[in-house]
């Protein structure tokens, strides 16, 4: 399976995207999991050499916009894809679409499929497992695996016990570490609702994953100093990617 981080940053990050993440395995269709920050998915997939009228299955973890209003984009090229998310996700992906671009001739075969946290689905050939997150709105993590390779994928949220099941020996965990430690007050990164990279590190150890890439980068953040704090944590793998960067698993 291949892991193309199309956009690993948070809002207002110079240089790097909203969260989106492209899953492809042979013999599988391609799986979106988020759309990054809005029009720019469709740039993102094209430098990866990724059709976006190829794509049939979505899946958005929750309803901000740095993660889901690339489905924008999904709209102005009439994909005739699906949605999978909570209900309060999918009501927002709805919304967002009819609100910017209600008045085009968009695709009548889109569809809304609704998931549960907690339970496990077969999504394209892909066996996913979705988990709730601690998050300022309804969110879930992700855990997808193809043939033998799994990756989990945080979304955003506070490091929690379902986070760890999600992530439980996956060959990588993608996790939204907001900074180092020491980039921003606890307080609040407690409001913000998203780890540094301590947390990240520590969830990754617990876990026992086989790889950590550290992504939604804050615009205050020092990857150097994410990297030290990380690896001082957690003894695998660790890596800030860009976007665009792909992992093979």
């Amino acid at each position: 399976m291949e892991v193309v981080l199309l956009g690993t940053g948070a809002p207002l990050c110079p240089g790097r995207a909203g969260l989106g993440l492209l899953l492809r395995a042979e013999g599988l269709p391609p799986l979106l999991l988020d759309t990054c920050g809005g029009l720019e998915l469709a740039d993102r997939l094209y430098r990866v050499g990724q059709p976006i009228e190829d794509l049939r299955h979505v899946i958005v973890t929750h309803s901000h916009g740095d993660h889901m209003a690339g489905a924008m984009a999904l709209a102005l090229a009439r994909v005739p894809c699906t949605y999978y998310g909570l209900p309060h996700t999918l009501s927002a992906v709805q919304a967002l679409i009819r609100l910017t671009y209600g008045e085009y001739d968009l695709n009548p075969q889109t569809g809304y499929t609704p998931i549960e946290a907690g339970q496990a689905y077969r999504i394209a050939g892909y066996e996913v497992g979705f988990f709730a997150m601690p998050h300022r709105v309804p969110t879930v993590a992700v855990r997808v695996r193809a043939g033998h390779s799994v990756v989990a994928y945080s979304a955003d949220g506070l490091t929690c016990a379902a986070l760890a099941e999600c992530a439980g020996g996956a060959d990588l965990l993608v996790c939204d570490a907001l900074c180092a430690s020491g980039d921003l007050e606890p307080a609040r990164l407690q409001f913000l609702m998203h780890p540094n990279a301590r947390q990240a590190a520590e969830l990754a150890q617990q876990a026992g994953v086989k790889a950590l890439a550290l992504v939604h980068l804050a615009r205050f953040a020092n990857p150097q100093q994410m990297l030290k704090e990380a690896r001082q944590h957690y003894p695998g793998p660790v890596s800030i990617p860009d976007d665009g960067q792909v992992f093979v698993l």
